[in-house]
Order: C-alpha cells, then sequence, then structure tokens
C-alpha cells in the first residue's frame, strides 16, 4: 500500500502562524508537524508517500526531500492550482496502482495504529473507510453517525436510511483509505473535494462506505488555539512520541523533542532546544516550548507558552498561554497573556 499527505492548502485558519510557512512545517514541540505524520505512516509499513504541494511547496521540498532521512521515499505532485482534496489524489492516480491508497491530511496530529485501519478496510472489503471520533460535541464539524458493524449511516447532510441503528455520533478525523474503485469515479484534472463531492456520493449509492472509530488522540491542529493546546498535550505526554510510534533507524535530523536540565528556573513539563539561554532569576514554566536561538531574560516568566525560534523575551517580561512566532522581541517588563505575536502585530490566541 501507498500514502498520500494532503499538504497544498494555504493554512489560512491558522494565520498569522502560516502567513510565512506552510501548514505541515509548523514546529510541535520544536519538529515539524509533518514529521509526526509521516512517523505514523512509517509505523505502518509504508514507503513510499506522496504528497501535492501548492502554498509554500518549495519549503516543504527543501525540508523533506527524497524522504531518505526519514526512512521514505517521497513522491511530488506540484499543483500550479489548488485540486482539492478529491482532485489531488486523482491526479496521483497511476501513483497508487491497483492496491488502496491511505490519504492523510496535512494538519492532524493523531495516535492511531494506521496498520489496524488498513486492515479493517481489507477485512470488510471496504471501498471507503474513514477514521472517525466520537469527539463530536467538542468540533463544529458535520456529523458522521455510524453503527456498531462499522456502516456509516449519516455523512454531514447525505443519510442512508438502509443502515440499522443505533448509532454512534462522531467526527471525520482527515484520515482515510480508498479502494480503487473510488479513485477512479473522482474526476481527472478537476477541483473536488472528498467530503462534498464524493463521500454523499458514496453513501447514496449504497456503496461499501464504513468507519473505523478510534479511541486515541487526534487534533486537527487548524487553529491558533488548536495549535497551542497540540503542544501542551504533547507536553503532558498525551500522544506518542515520535520514536514510539516509529521503531525505524530513520535519522531525525530536526531539533531534539525536549532537554532535561537541573535547574530551580526550570519547571515540570518544557522542552527547550539546546541553544536557549535563560537568564538569572527567569521562570520558564510550566507547559513552555522554545525553540533554537530563543533568549529568556533576567527576571522574566514564561509559563503554557510556544516560542518559535529566535525569540528574544526582555528582562522581566510575563508571557503565558501565548505563541510568539520566529524573530520577535518582547520588550522589556511587558505582558502578554492569551496572545499571538508576530512580526506583523498582536492579535488574541
Amino acid at each position: 500500500m501507498r500514502a498520500m499527505i494532503l499538504a497544498a492548502g494555504y493554512g489560512s485558519r491558522l494565520r498569522p502562524l502560516t502567513d510565512h510557512l506552510p501548514k505541515p512545517l509548523v514546529p510541535l514541540v520544536n519538529r515539524p508537524l509533518l514529521e509526526y505524520i509521516i512517523g505514523g505512516i512509517r509505523a505502518a509499513g509504508i514507503q513510499e508517500i506522496a504528497l501535492n504541494l501548492h502554498y509554500r511547496g518549495a519549503q516543504i521540498r527543501q525540508w523533506l526531500g527524497s524522504g531518505e532521512r526519514f526512512g521514505v521515499n517521497v513522491t511530488y505532485s506540484e499543483e500550479p492550482e489548488i485540486l482539492g482534496s478529491a482532485g489531488g489524489v486523482r491526479r496521483m492516480r497511476g501513483f497508487f496502482g491497483d492496491g488502496p491508497a491511505l490519504v492523510v491530511h496535512g494538519d492532524l496530529l493523531f495516535d492511531v495504529d494506521l496498520r489496524a485501519v488498513i486492515q479493517y478496510h481489507l477485512l470488510h472489503a471496504a471501498h471507503a473507510t474513514l477514521v472517525l471520533h466520537p469527539a463530536y460535541h467538542r468540533y463544529n464539524y458535520g456529523l458522521v453517525k455510524v453503527n456498531a458493524q462499522g456502516e456509516i449511516a449519516q455523512f454531514v447532510g447525505q443519510q442512508a436510511p438502509w443502515v440499522a441503528g443505533p448509532f454512534i455520533d462522531t467526527v471525520f478525523t482527515g484520515v482515510q483509505v480508498l479502494d480503487p474503485v473510488v479513485l477512479d469515479t473522482i474526476p481527472a484534472e478537476r477541483v473536488a473535494i472528498l467530503t462534498t463531492d464524493i463521500y454523499p456520493r458514496l453513501l447514496s449509492r449504497a456503496e461499501r462506505f464504513y468507519g473505523y472509530l478510534m479511541q486515541g488522540y487526534w487534533s486537527d491542529v487548524g487553529t491558533p488555539h488548536r495549535y497551542w493546546e497540540a503542544n501542551l498535550d504533547l507536553l503532558r505526554g498525551l500522544v506518542s512520541p515520535i520514536e514510539k510510534r516509529d521503531g525505524s533507524e530513520a535519522q531525525h535530523t530536526t531539533a531534539p523533542h525536549s532537554r532535561t536540565i537541573a535547574h530551580p528556573q526550570i519547571q515540570s513539563s518544557v522542552a527547550l532546544d539546546p541553544t536557549v539561554r535563560i537568564g538569572e532569576k527567569a521562570s520558564v514554566g510550566p507547559a513552555v516550548v522554545a525553540g533554537e536561538g530563543c533568549e529568556i531574560a533576567a527576571g522574566a516568566h514564561v509559563s503554557m507558552s510556544i516560542l518559535w525560534p529566535r525569540v528574544r523575551i526582555g528582562q522581566g517580561a510575563i508571557i503565558q498561554r501565548s505563541i510568539i512566532l520566529q524573530d520577535v522581541t518582547i520588550p522589556p517588563g511587558s505582558r502578554q497573556v492569551g496572545k499571538i505575536v508576530s512580526a506583523s502585530g498582536t492579535i488574541d490566541l
């Protein structure tokens, strides 16, 4: 089996974090989100991965390259105009060959055994299997109803009255396995969306449309607040780190997940790049991520916050529940609580 990561989007909901960075490269505990996704796919035994590119695609190419250092082989699909989730997959139809395709959205942090998902898809001889999560009320997404046998009875507004209940209310996670029979129904070289153009049609035609109900961690890292939450969830150990989900010998060349420091100024649950400098009587933590080249001056207090590379926190400044983007300098004595601070300004988180 081969996999595809949908990485072409603008990440508009995630701005200003994506003003100068494609969504799959936003750092989660000092590693790009894309590295977590690749680790999960590789743990399922899949080494051939395609990515579609559009917005800031050159940055993704530069970071990922051939994929060799992560133990995978990467094929790129450049989209001069974004084709949508279905159109992008259809453009790579030849890449998938005669087998099913694992398709993963490029803005997800999840802890699900993809090997089990694939086995479930094959066991049910499904045309499409969607990974579903029971956290329906947490997200303002379309409702997906599934019965105990895994048959999808309602996808957003489309219903299948012939599917017997009782039903579980779920949300679609953005992870799916698609059979060639579905791939071949997608119009070629046209804009098409899986959730609005393809899946309702499968349901209306009584195709073999199944849902795999996951119970582990999942987050759509599509907004700044969810991005902030995802970093804290990683620090709390709610998500398996890359090293545990991927037992390969691939060389991870990005910054370490965290470092251990015996220092009274540093509290629990922090992930600091080795180059971070901390001044006298500064306080760091709990729940702080600080990237390469960050400086926290004397007397500053940082807690429950994400500092991107080369952030400078001035003397006596207070940073709480905030995201400070790259190359920003926080003036001495200032206070940022519940904010996103970028080079272009400050907004509420």
